[in-house]
């Protein structure tokens, strides 16, 4: 009988060692997240970043007038990183292990490079799957405290979109990044 007891407790132990060691669920509506992903495009809702045109003319001798195109650029930076634009074309490797990078390309304006990433789906308080995302810049994972929260537009077999507020002028503006998996 003790031998039994016995072998009933020490299989308890190991699935409780087992469960408890397991890897976060990457799962959104059926859709397994992990892999390799690029980041198609980039928009920006909430604030208008379209290009304008307006005529002015100027008091020299002829009266000259001309066109003028203001384009209006959208310094917000994401993540603490860099702006939304620099986003398009970066590869982000998410593993099951949660342990991943997303890298920059060189465009431009943008700081290029590889970024270390912990990253996981949650659920939170409304029952909503939620990607969770901290930089890791040189640290570890246990010492980051502060981190990114995405909310889940779509997901597909072949990607997925994510939306993140941001504060624009005062005013609350959203990023959407599409991803597609490679």
């Amino acid at each position: 009988m003790k031998k039994i007891l016995s072998s009933i407790g020490m299989l308890v132990s190991l699935i409780i060692i087992f469960t408890s060691c397991s890897s976060t669920s990457h799962v959104v509506e059926g859709v397994q997240l992990n892999g390799t992903y690029k980041v198609s495009d980039v928009r920006v809702t909430g604030v208008d970043t379209r290009s304008t045109t307006h005529k002015e003319t100027f008091n020299d001798a002829g009266n000259t007038s001309a066109t003028i195109l203001t384009k209006v650029k959208l310094e917000t930076t994401v993540f603490d990183d860099v702006t939304p634009n620099c986003f398009i074309g970066s590869e982000w490797v998410l593993p099951h292990n949660g342990n991943g990078t997303y890298t920059i390309p060189q465009n431009g304006d943008c700081y290029a490079g590889t970024r270390n990433i912990v990253w996981s789906v949650r659920t939170d308080e409304n029952k909503q799957k939620i990607f969770q995302l901290k930089i890791l810049n040189g640290q570890k994972a246990k010492k980051v405290t502060e981190g990114y929260i995405l909310n889940f537009t779509s997901t597909s077999q072949t990607g997925f979109t994510l939306m993140s507020p941001v504060t624009v002028d005062g005013k609350t503006a959203y990023v959407y990044y599409d991803f597609v998996r490679e």
